[in-house]
């Protein structure tokens, strides 16, 4: 089965294998509704993160069985924001410096450290991009999501995903039920 209506041509399953659960960036169509398309995809055996145009394309797959837990977390995006501040600081000192009008120097000086005060301000009140991270082994599959409209369809990937873990249990033999001793 090919990926083209997740906005991934060229990328396929393997035989017998369906997609139970998916959500993804890419409208009805198949064309993804941005300039780096992205899926997470739930088959009956293995999760697949595909990201990224066909000339940059990443892909993280793991088997449903090997998923040991799913974190849903709080992503920061770093330490960008204080850097870009620290170099406004620096910026309004050497305008403060180097500029000889009074007016033009005070409110050259005061623009710039209101911004680096502003990216300070607005890096710790940010609550950050919703992440659910699934781990399996020593690797991890990240899928950031919006808080309103995909919040429902992480959940229910999510429930899916143990749906689909614990009918493998239970085809493969293993006992669902231990007996007290």
């Amino acid at each position: 089965m090919e990926l083209t209506e997740f906005g991934f041509g060229g990328v396929s399953l393997m035989d017998r294998e369906r997609v139970a659960f998916a959500i993804n960036t890419a409208d009805s169509a198949g064309k993804p509704s941005s300039k780096r398309p992205e899926a997470l995809l739930l088959t009956d055996s293995r999760i697949i993160h595909l990201s990224g145009n066909e000339k940059q394309r990443t892909a993280v797959i793991a088997s449903v069985r090997d998923i040991e837990a799913v974190e849903i977390t709080s992503n920061r995006e770093g330490y960008s924001a204080y850097l870009w501040a620290a170099l406004a600081v620096v910026l309004s000192i050497v305008l403060f410096g180097t500029i000889e009008n009074t007016g033009v120097k005070l409110a050259s000086s005061a623009i710039v450290l209101l911004m680096g005060v502003y990216l300070v301000i607005n890096q710790v009140t940010e609550p950050g991009k919703p992440t659910a991270v699934f781990r399996a082994g020593g690797s991890e599959i990240k899928w950031e999501f919006d808080y309103g409209e995909n919040s429902e369809d992480v959940n229910s990937f999510i429930n899916r995903l143990y749906q689909i873990k614990e009918s493998s249990v239970n085809h493969s033999g293993a006992p669902t039920n231990f007996a007290p001793r």
